[in-house]
Formats: structure tokens, sequence, C-alpha cells
């Protein structure tokens, strides 16, 4: 069995995402991911929501939107 490693530059692994993120109704990075947050632990709802509010004591909005 042969394998051979595809090499793309960073450039065009950029667009190819970009445009992935467009066929997926995504612009940007302004989006949520598909992830609902459903299965969370109840310890990783309240770290995002830790992280949330310390952000906003600070006046500045969450490095991610998250699902809690």
């Amino acid at each position: 069995m042969d394998f051979y490693m595809n090499r793309i530059a960073l450039s065009d692994l950029s667009k190819q995402l970009d445009l992935r993120k467009a066929e997926l109704g995504y612009s940007g990075t302004d989006y949520v991911a598909r992830n609902s947050g459903k299965y969370r632990t109840q310890s990783k709802r309240d770290l995002l929501r830790n992280i949330a509010e310390a952000a906003a004591a600070r006046g500045e909005k969450p490095p991610f939107k998250a699902n809690y």
C-alpha cells in the first residue's frame, strides 16, 4: 500500500476553509460552531460562563462564542 503526502500552502488551505464555511452558511470568524453544548458537563458549562462573565467585567467580549 502506497501512501502519498499531499502538500498545500497555508494560504490555499485558508481559501479552501473560507469556501467551505461559505457553503455551510458561515462568514468570517463571527459564527457559532454547530456544537449545541447539549452534552457538556456542568463543570465545562460553569467554566465557559465564568470566562464570559470575566470578559464582560472587563468590558470585553469573550474570545469565543459558546453554547452553555
